[in-house]
């Protein structure tokens, strides 16, 4: 086979798979090599549409994928012990932060532990997308909301450990929120959606605490002691029930507080007694375990509307926060 015939033949291969390109869309990626992925590593090639990261990658720059305006899917090796994908985005191993929504990806779903956007993670995103992600990912943080940190439990490896604001993961550091965290991982995994995880966690909370009858009223900074005391003993009265769910939603990363006042009394008349509010998609719901614990249900997400033993008045509340 002569020169000419083989630039022929090989300029033929050329075209078509030129051709293959055009009429599939498809220009894959892959990032491998133990190391950094930065803005180098794919040179702003705006034909790239898919990108697979290898297990090996433990550093992702916030502009790795500037002018990639045609990417539209990022898969993770499920190995890579930093990084994870889901519905075609980047994100944290621990899936709290979006890292990237590729600027072509029409649409996708955002797990409900996602509580944070990182830095140029939108970048290229048409600007009516941009504004549905931050408003989901906005109500999932409490962003805005009296009383939290921006902290909140992740599950992993079996574990259930404390991610601060800045994106640092630590061991849970006081009483409260080791036994916070005891509640979830004894109640809840890393599988379901963080609503399931505050409904199981819920029930897990009436049941695992008995009722201990005390007169006693609570005054000053008294929610943090309350909730130690019993979660600890496992027993305690409504404020204690209600002050230990309130830590547990919180860790959750739910806005959470400790309501007190009263309510309607089995013998006539009025009794003070003490219930958990946690904030839901920016509507405040009444969380009462010390009442699914007396009356076997009906005491799970329920407003001052729907409240079985209401009329329920409240007096005072208390914001609850690590």
């Amino acid at each position: 086979m002569n020169k000419l015939m083989v630039r022929v033949i090989n300029l033929i291969i050329s075209f078509m798979l030129i051709l293959l390109l055009l009429v599939t869309g498809d220009v894959p990626a892959k990032a491998s090599g133990y190391g950094t992925i930065d803005s180098t590593t794919f040179k702003s090639n705006y034909r790239i549409t898919t990108i697979h990261i290898g297990s090996d990658i433990y550093d992702i720059t916030s502009n790795a994928f500037y002018n990639l305006n045609n990417l539209r899917s990022i898969t993770v090796s499920e190995s890579n012990p930093f990084y994870a994908s889901y519905s075609g985005c980047l994100y944290d191993k621990y899936y709290t932060e979006l890292l990237c929504y590729p600027p072509n990806l029409s649409g996708a779903y955002i797990p409900e532990t996602v509580v944070s956007i990182g830095k140029n993670a939108l970048h290229g995103v048409p600007e009516g997308i941009k504004d549905q992600i931050r408003e989901v990912v906005s109500e999932q943080s409490g962003e805005g909301d009296e009383g939290t940190n921006g902290g909140r439990f992740i599950y992993y490896g079996g574990r259930v450990l404390w991610k601060q604001a800045d994106g640092s993961i630590v061991q849970p550091y006081s009483v409260v929120m080791n036994q916070a965290a005891m509640i979830l991982a004894n109640s809840c995994d890393e599988t379901m959606k963080r609503s399931e995880q505050l409904e199981a966690s819920f029930y897990y909370l009436s049941s695992y605490i008995s009722y201990e009858r005390s007169l006693e009223k609570p005054s000053g900074e008294w929610t943090d002691s309350y909730a130690a005391r019993t979660m600890g003993s496992r027993r305690g009265n409504c404020y204690g029930y209600a002050a230990a769910f309130a830590y547990v939603a919180r860790g959750l990363g739910y806005p959470a507080r400790v309501c007190t006042g009263t309510v309607a009394s089995a013998l006539g008349g009025r009794t003070d007694h003490a219930w958990t509010e946690v904030k839901i998609k920016n509507k405040w719901y009444i969380f009462d375990a010390e009442m699914q614990n007396a009356k076997g249900s009906g005491y799970y997400k329920q407003t001052y509307d729907s409240y079985p033993a209401g009329p329920i008045e409240k007096q005072e509340s208390y914001f609850v926060d690590f």
